[in-house]
């Protein structure tokens, strides 16, 4: 769920799906406070996951418009969404939303600021198209705060910081507080949702996040072929022996526009 073109809609449906993906999504959900007939904006809709959910808690008398920048997320959201009419699906930029003033009474962005350079630009923005008392919520990830068993950790130290050179704002959760509140936002809430496996399974979060970390460091040129190999092969190995493990935080923002 991103404005970035660093996953396919493939590889976004198969993390995603995760249970620790859900349990985040129905805390976003839970604190978002949604009733039927409301009008939400989804940003950064990625295949649609939490888009098909928001939809179903606001009923086929409200609205939700799901945007992102790129086509094959557009796409696979109005697939997921097909049978839902109240769900718009559209390409567009979270720094120039396309939506008139005071309209949305929740806006949600996931995964998206980290991306955008402009990010005191996004977040008016996201204020502008919300009504006054809406709620908008943010979720991202600071990459930094990963706990995780490796034999090798130079290599994973240099697949880190490739990371953190590919995005605008790898650092941003710790920023985010003094960006809403300087925008004008009231009420802020900051819950962690911290994101733990402790099996190498490709069904979980990790595996497949840990896999497209690997492979962009390697694009970045931050480490080998050989090197990416090894590590993968590690991860797995330290699978089978009881001793994998991974930890990251994200955090969600809770904020409310004044009245």
């Amino acid at each position: 769920m991103s404005q970035s073109s660093h996953y396919s809609a493939a590889s976004l449906n198969h993390a995603y799906a995760a249970p620790e993906i859900v349990h985040q999504r129905q805390r976003t959900i839970d604190n978002l406070g949604l009733s039927a007939e409301q009008k939400v904006l989804d940003i950064g809709c990625g295949t649609g996951f939490l888009t098909f959910e928001i939809a179903n808690k606001v009923g086929t008398n409200g609205l939700v418009c799901a945007i992102d920048k790129e086509a094959d997320m557009i796409l696979a959201t109005k697939e997921r969404c097909n049978a839902l009419q109240q769900v718009e699906a559209t390409e567009g930029d979270v720094t120039a939303l396309k939506f008139a003033d005071s309209i949305f009474d929740a806006a949600t962005c996931t995964q998206v600021l980290l991306y955008v350079e402009k990010i005191n630009q996004a977040i008016a923005e996201m204020v502008r198209v919300v009504k006054p008392g809406g709620t908008i919520a943010i979720l991202e990830t600071d990459w930094r705060t990963t706990v995780m068993q490796s034999s090798f950790p130079d290599i994973t130290d240099s697949i880190y910081q490739a990371w953190d050179n590919t995005v605008s704002s790898p650092n941003l959760p710790v920023k985010l507080n003094k960006l809403l509140t300087d925008a004008g936002l009231v009420d802020i809430y900051v819950e962690a949702i911290p994101l733990v496996n402790t099996e190498f399974d490709p069904g979980n979060f990790s595996v497949s996040s840990l896999n497209w970390l690997s492979a962009n460091a390697y694009k970045q040129g931050a480490i080998t072929k050989k090197e990416s190999a090894l590590w993968r092969e590690d991860l797995e190995n330290l699978g089978h022996s009881g001793a994998y493990f991974f930890c990251v935080n994200r955090f969600l923002f809770i904020a409310k526009k004044p009245q």
